[in-house]
């Protein structure tokens, strides 16, 4: 699919505060087509998109773009403009991010993306989750143990997200590396207004940034915290980017800026070495699926311990009439909080990375396993006590040689040649560990925490050894009906992706709800765990529900309209009925969807 493009940067335009980038001499390998609705420019628009009252959404009719800012939409929508298809945009964007979005997103960082391809008719699935350095693992255990507090370098695992896109890009873009980062690049060096989430992720992380001299460099206003409105550039980032762009993932995981970042590393007192950068690889695996009221769900397999729970609460959920429950009503909480909570105890106990173990996933996304845990484990009226897992799966270690941050972000694709991509990206923690190789611009992660660390959970498949993959709850996920896919849709919020995710579905596939109204939905959701009967909510579900779920044992918490961990939804959906391509993203961040 790669072709020879001759690629030219006339200027870049960005919300009133950059210059448009026009792409101009491109000749794309694909053919435009029809990707599901009307591509006749006569179609009227509608005057108004539902739900949006907070400037989140768009409509158009041939594609369209979602992420975290206005920022990085505009990258992937000039792309898109450009001829390049949703690969392209949505590698552009995932690059982007980590400059709009440090707290969120970094090059040293992990990632999903979901991809369906129009002309091939396929689904694929990239997976670009970190791995534990070598030396991580028993032998070290104590170690790491004794230091992970105070020195977040020993947490560091080898990076992901560079070679999950580049490797995408390589294989289903059709451009070229220096095509795709060359806005980016742009945006880094003339730099851009700060906005919400970049201000309170950078307030929230000012002390630790503060400890570390390069962090603060790049990450604070010559000492102070960024505030609203302030002017951001990213020197350090532009350059990373050039580096990337002329040597490809043999730079990053090999060449000088691998070496900067294992120096800075060991020099810290962690255990990442070259030979661990040197190792790594992104996989390409089979995307797992079921079905739900006559749609296919697509998602991403292990090491997502997300897309599977996610399946087995849709197959839980499909055994109840929602529909005559009533969306909102008391009944549908409780049946979708037990769902929710059921799938999730799976989700702990389960998943680990299959290239170490033989992980019982065909069991936990079967219908049967999902009737037998609504008729065993959900009862008919009242909740469980306690979140009970399902009893006795097996899964065997292969020989194949903890509690996750919302510090995350996505982004959904559609371009007019009818691909679709979701794809989902983390630095763990906000900004990581804070720390930043010299002369780099991104911050590193400390994503072994997500591993087990206990040594009394030895037989857990997720417990740490040396180059076992990070998992995680991000699911970027496709939703098809008659063959093809009509939504692309993700989310952040650690434990809360999946049901984020469940509930717009629901909502707008079940209930008729325009896409950005289910987004503005008021949540409910277990958001931990750990404490089974907590929920976490938002004020505008009635008061006399949330007391309800309170009588039946829950410890409810609901005190702020728009709950930033509650996820935040960025969803494509292709409404062929009507003839348009509607693009919804979550105001719980302030996304910013783009269509034409």
């Amino acid at each position: 699919m790669k072709s020879k493009w001759q690629f030219r940067l006339v200027c870049l335009a960005l919300a009133g505060i950059m210059t448009v980038a026009m792409l101009a001499g491109c000749s794309p390998k694909e053919e435009a087509v029809d990707p599901g609705v009307s591509t006749d420019d006569t179609t009227v628009l509608p005057e108004t998109i539902p739900g949006d009252e907070f400037g989140n959404a768009a409509v158009g009719y041939k594609a369209a773009v979602v992420s975290a800012n206005a920022y990085t939409s505009r990258v992937g929508m000039n792309i898109l403009e450009a001829g390049g298809n949703a690969v392209d945009a949505a590698v552009a964007m995932l690059f982007a991010n980590s400059l709009t979005e440090p707290g969120a997103s970094s090059l040293a960082g992990a990632g999903f993306m979901t991809i369906y391809l129009k002309a091939e008719n396929k689904y694929i699935c990239f997976e670009g989750m970190e791995t534990a350095p070598a030396a991580a693992g028993i032998d070290t255990l104590d170690m790491i143990n004794e230091q992970r507090l105070e020195n977040e370098a020993i947490l560091m695992t080898v990076p992901g997200q560079v070679h999950m896109a580049l490797s995408a890009l390589e294989k289903y873009g059709t451009m070229s590396a220096e095509e795709v980062l060359a806005p980016v690049i742009k945006l880094a060096e003339e730099g851009f207004e700060v906005h919400i989430s970049f201000e309170e992720r950078a307030n929230s992380s000012f002390d630790k940034l503060s400890l570390h001299e390069e962090a603060a460099k790049v990450f604070t206003n010559d000492g102070m915290p960024y505030a609203l409105g302030d002017h951001f550039a990213n020197p350090d980032y532009a350059n990373t980017l050039r580096k990337i762009a002329a040597g490809g993932m043999e730079e990053f995981y090999k060449g000088e800026l691998a070496q900067t970042i294992v120096d800075e590393v060991q020099r810290m007192g962690g255990i990442l070495t070259m030979e661990d950068m040197a190792a790594y690889a992104s996989v390409e695996r089979e995307p797992i699926k079921t079905t739900y009221h006559g749609y296919e769900i697509v998602t991403q397999p292990p090491p997502s311990n997300g897309g599977g729970p996610m399946l087995e609460m849709f197959n839980i959920l499909e055994n109840y009439d929602l529909e005559a429950m009533g969306r909102g009503s008391y009944e549908y909480y409780r049946v979708y909080v037990e769902a929710v909570r059921l799938s999730l105890a799976d989700g702990t106990t389960y998943f680990g990375d299959p290239d170490f173990y033989d992980l019982p996933i065909d069991t936990l996304i079967s219908k049967d396993y999902a009737a037998q845990r609504a008729a065993e484990d959900m009862p008919a009226e009242g909740i469980n006590q306690t979140l009970i897992a399902g009893r006795d799966l097996p899964f065997e270690k292969t020989g194949a040689g903890g509690a996750e941050s919302g510090s995350t972000t996505h982004v959904s694709v559609i371009d007019e040649y009818g691909n679709m991509v979701a794809t989902t990206h983390t630095i763990g923690n906000y900004f990581g560990s804070c720390i930043v190789a010299p002369g780099t611009g991104f911050p590193l992660n400390s994503h072994l925490q997500n591993q087990r660390l206990d040594i009394e959970q030895k037989d857990n498949p997720n417990f740490v050894q040396g180059g076992l993959r990070v998992i995680s709850t991000m699911c970027p996920t496709l939703i098809v009906k008659d063959g093809e896919p009509i939504m692309a849709i993700g989310s952040p919020g650690s434990w809360v992706i999946p049901s984020s995710i469940v509930g717009v579905v629901n909502d707008v596939l079940l209930f008729d709800m325009p896409l950005q109204e289910s987004i503005n939905q008021p949540r409910l959701l277990p958001t931990n765990p750990n404490a089974p009967l907590r929920l976490s909510g938002e004020p505008r579900i009635p008061e006399e529900i949330l007391q309800q779920l309170r009588d039946l044992g829950f410890e409810v918490s609901a005190d702020r309209d728009w709950q930033t961990g509650l996820g935040s939804v960025a969803a494509i959906y292709v409404d062929r009925e009507n003839g348009f391509i509607w693009a919804g993203g979550d105001n719980r961040r302030q996304y910013k969807s783009l269509a034409y």
